[in-house]
């Protein structure tokens, strides 16, 4: 079953050929970008909105480029690689817990946008488990354009990892490993990462300290603030920001996440009030601090819902909701049906008024 929806996986393919049309015009002017789409076999004006193109053809139009003119292009591609190309799924990553859970969804999404990939991320225990491996492979259906999807895969995830770590953690990998010889840019990918790159490898891999994964996301970066600020104007309905303490809870709840926890006594400092003062202003305008959590988190359920393909129990934990069964309640009781009919769907009536329990 796919990650994300149809919707969004064609969102992310028109990202991803404006990005490769923009490299060629800024970094590789020598490139004919008509010719290009000629020779392998699309429209001339390929990296136009209405191209209506496939992952595949994307693919083509690197493997093109990789043969004859730039080799190197999915190196220079995915150094570009930027959190807020992923929609639905970069706020998700941006809003995990911790550097950990937001790589198993990094690997989920790796494999959604190329689906000749696997990706998993390794763990170890006991005294000498100094290193967690970020491991992908290609499947044989993919094999054509085997180098290209290593290549993306290793420096895209590399820069998801840079702008979720917060500011001071060494941006150095600890060691990568692919199984293909090095090619004659292979200085690049040192260059990029920061560590030792070995070639010729049974498996490809990318090594990071086991301690970075505990570390808590913070989102502090430019890429993330661009993120956290799409993601608030879907939910609140592109009404910008206003002033009203419910929209100004809703906004930081949406904004740091992680900071908040869905709790008054984590909330109410972060505007600068007592969780009494925030009570208080919060019951005048006709609502509560629950209330207010609980309207976010539907919001951002339902957008996980009709727009990602994660399981139900993964956007529980992901809202915060300790078990399962407390986000299914919560759910029915505000939108009157399941998560699966939702999903099933992909419509909504209007929210009741209901309250429902919280984990």
């Amino acid at each position: 079953m796919s990650l994300i929806s149809d919707s969004e996986l064609t969102q992310l393919t028109r990202r991803r050929l404006a990005l490769l049309n923009t490299v060629l015009r800024e970094e590789c002017p020598y490139v004919d970008r008509e010719a290009l789409g000629h020779w392998c076999g699309l429209n001339r004006t390929w990296w136009a909105p209405d191209a209506q193109l496939q992952p595949q053809h994307y693919l083509r139009l690197l493997q093109q480029l990789h043969a004859n003119e730039v080799p190197n292009i999915a190196l220079r591609l995915a150094a570009r690689t930027r959190l807020d190309g992923a929609g639905v799924m970069g706020y998700a990553m941006l809003a995990s817990p911790n550097l950990e859970q937001s790589l198993r969804l990094a690997c989920q999404l790796c494999e959604q946008t190329a689906h000749f990939l696997r990706v998993s991320l390794q763990t170890s225990a006991g005294p000498g488990a100094d290193h967690a491996l970020i491991q992908c492979r290609v499947l044989p259906s993919g094999s054509a354009y085997f180098q290209l999807l290593l290549e993306e895969w290793l420096i895209g995830m590399w820069r998801y990892i840079q702008v979720l770590l917060p500011e001071g953690v060494a941006a150095c990998a600890s060691y990568a490993e692919l199984s293909y010889g090095a090619p004659s840019y292979h200085w690049q990918y040192e260059q990029v990462l920061g560590c030792r790159v070995a070639f010729d490898r049974p498996l490809a891999c990318l090594a990071i300290p086991q301690q970075w994964l505990h570390i808590a996301i913070r989102g502090g970066n430019r890429q993330a603030r661009s993120m956290y600020q799409s993601q608030v104007q879907r939910l609140l309905q592109q009404r910008g920001h206003s002033g009203d303490i419910v929209s100004r809870v809703k906004r930081l709840l949406l904004e740091r996440p992680n900071d908040c926890r869905y709790s008054l006594d984590y909330t109410a400092p972060l505007l600068s009030l007592s969780a009494r003062t925030l009570r208080r202003y919060l019951a005048a305008a006709g609502s509560s601090f629950r209330r207010v959590c609980l309207e976010v988190r539907m919001e951002l359920a339902r957008d996980y819902l009709l727009n990602t393909r994660l399981p139900v129990q993964e956007i529980a934990f992901q809202l915060g909701y300790s078990q399962a069964n407390n986000f299914y309640r919560a759910f029915r009781s505000f939108f009157g049906q399941s998560p699966q009919h939702c999903r099933m769907t992909a419509a909504l009536p209007p929210a009741t008024a209901a309250a429902a329990p919280e984990g």
